[in-house]
């Protein structure tokens, strides 16, 4: 076995054993919204083995740079639709998005005045 297939094979399995810690981490979340933390690591370090895996195997080719578009974008849209998922499992549990005064928040509730606290 050449070292450029050894190369290969270890940026791909890099890949799979990125998605599946995602996957394992998304599966031992209590909340969904804990969960969507995991989706980060394959959409960041699998796109990113298996961009380098196509670069090693084909160059600057028309399938290198369309994988690098693709990562990139996949990059670049990641935390936006965390965002949109998190916003859509907080609208239907709660029935709004956005925060109010009664919602059991932690980091939205002011801290006392300084006279007030012991």
């Amino acid at each position: 076995m050449s070292l450029h297939a050894i190369i290969l094979d270890g940026l791909l399995g890099i890949a799979v054993l990125a998605c599946w810690t995602g996957v394992v981490g998304m599966l031992r979340m209590r909340h969904a919204t804990q969960a969507l933390h995991y989706l980060s690591f394959p959409a960041s370090l699998g796109i990113g083995a298996v961009t380098a895996a196509v670069f090693l195997e084909n160059g600057f080719g028309a399938a290198g740079l369309k994988t690098l578009l693709i990562g990139l974008v996949l990059l670049a849209i990641n935390s936006v639709v965390t965002h949109a998922s998190a916003r859509a499992i907080r609208t239907r549990q709660l029935g709004h998005w956005e925060p109010l005064a009664g919602d059991a928040v932690e980091w939205l509730t002011p801290p006392p005045p300084p006279e007030q606290q012991p």
